[in-house]
């Protein structure tokens, strides 16, 4: 089904992308540290367990912004990690393309603020089409 974009569609995709980044943001500093104890204490049992903690902060945190935004999420354990998996190899993807790359080719000012933007609506539009991978289904009768 194809939606007509409006202005409220529109800013709520960048709501969503800079929200998302702010919240990962957030979140990342503290993994950060939590990530480099547990290498510290068994390098690859705490490599993995840290890769995994990101992958739930990831899927968690999109999770938490589409419920708020757009619409219910499943948030079990493991559909939180999938999530975030899904979710970490799609902004790889796109911020790749759209954000590192004419960074890249453009260095400079006016670059960075328009990959910036462009970025946010893009990871809210991401963030948004994962998570309806994991949408939580309205129980019968409710629309």
């Amino acid at each position: 089904m194809v939606k007509i974009m409006n202005m409220k569609n529109l800013l709520k995709y960048f709501v969503h992308g800079i929200a998302y980044s702010v919240l990962f943001l957030i979140l990342a500093i503290g993994w950060v540290f939590v990530f480099a104890i547990l290498v510290a204490l068994g390098w690859i049992i705490g490599l993995i367990i840290g890769l995994g903690l990101l992958l739930l902060i990831i899927g968690f945190v999109n999770s938490v912004i589409t419920s708020w935004l757009w619409f219910p999420v499943k948030m079990s354990f493991w559909s939180t990690l999938f999530h975030g998996f899904v979710l970490l190899i799609a902004l790889l993807v796109v911020n790749g393309v759209f954000v590192i790359a004419p960074s890249l080719v453009f260095p400079g000012l006016v670059t960075t603020v328009v990959t910036f933007i462009v970025g946010s609506f893009l990871n809210g539009f991401v963030g948004k089409t994962v998570a309806g991978w994991w949408r939580e289904e309205a129980p019968e009768g409710v629309p």
